[in-house]
């Protein structure tokens, strides 16, 4: 089951729908466009709204919007997969993953273009195809052993990035001021393609071995699995949860799959480039990069 937010044709706003296996969207009545309500719901209690539904559509027919529209946090993790020829010796329990968050204006849907925006027209920027969870049920200090309890669905994000971006290059950046620095890349509006929907937990039970692949103007660059994740989506949420009460909507992207074998270095996106991520069990992102 499949939870997406769209514009039908001659909608005067955004709606929110239940995807079928035969890719009918069930139209939920009064959501204003919002998913929030939904994300508190199972998947038995989702197919009996599904059932009241009064509008449908096919898939083909409305254009995809970000699954979810107004998130109040985004979480994205740097550093979190082991490389494909060797193994980091992290000890979960002890070392802390690295989290930052990416604003609200990141934010654009699976269909729209990636903005080649004018204060990055000289700065390199790369893609981040990356498994994204979705919370449902709220928490606070969640346990690991709980964490999982608190997922409503899977969706696909790309951290999309200003490999270089310095907003003065004058100023003299030492220590710990580079992690900023790196920030500033991550932070302009357009850089977090999302969706193409939400596929229910309940339709992924095994979301740290799903296949990730990456590809630019149809050249794979990225083929790998969420199984070398250094740190596991109970980890994060665990360690999310210990210091800001995460809600429903908050997004997580957990981290950029590494190159394909074979692959030497990642390539940086231009104007008119093509960006596709697929995720197996979830779907297809793909965003081109505007001119």
């Amino acid at each position: 089951m499949r939870l997406a937010r769209y514009i039908a044709p001659g909608a005067s706003g955004p709606a929110v729908g239940i995807i079928d296996d035969n890719d009918n969207i069930a139209e939920i009545h009064g959501s204003g466009g919002d998913v929030g309500p939904l994300l508190l719901l199972d998947k038995v209690t989702l197919g009996k709204v599904a059932g009241t539904s009064l509008r449908s559509h096919k898939l083909d027919d409305v254009r995809l919007l970000a699954p979810v529209g107004n998130p109040g946090k985004i979480f994205a993790l740097a550093g979190n997969y082991h490389p494909h020829d060797s193994d980091r010796d992290v000890n979960v329990d002890v070392e802390i993953p690295k989290f930052f968050i990416k604003p609200i204006t990141s934010l654009i849907g699976p269909t729209d273009e990636i903005p080649n925006t004018h204060g990055t027209s000289t700065v390199n920027t790369v893609e981040e195809i990356e498994l994204g969870v979705v919370i449902g049920k709220p928490g606070k200090d969640i346990s690991t052993a709980d964490a999982m309890s608190h997922v409503f669905g899977y969706t696909i994000m790309n951290d999309f990035s200003g490999r270089d971006l310095k907003l003065n290059p004058q100023r003299n950046i030492e220590g710990q001021n580079e992690w900023f620095e790196w920030l500033n890349g991550k932070w302009l509006d357009g850089f977090c393609p999302t969706g193409p929907w939400v596929v229910l937990s309940e339709d992924i039970p095994n979301p740290d071995n799903l296949q990730v692949t990456t590809k630019i103007n149809g050249e794979v660059r990225v083929d790998g699995n969420t199984n070398r994740m250094l740190f596991d989506i109970p980890h994060q949420i665990a360690y999310i949860s210990k210091l800001t009460t995460l809600e429903p909507g908050d997004m997580i992207a957990t981290g950029v799959v590494p190159l394909a074998p074979g692959v030497d270095d990642e390539i940086y996106i231009r104007s008119g480039d093509s960006v596709e991520g697929n995720i197996e069990g979830i779907g297809t992102l793909c965003n081109r990069v505007s001119n």
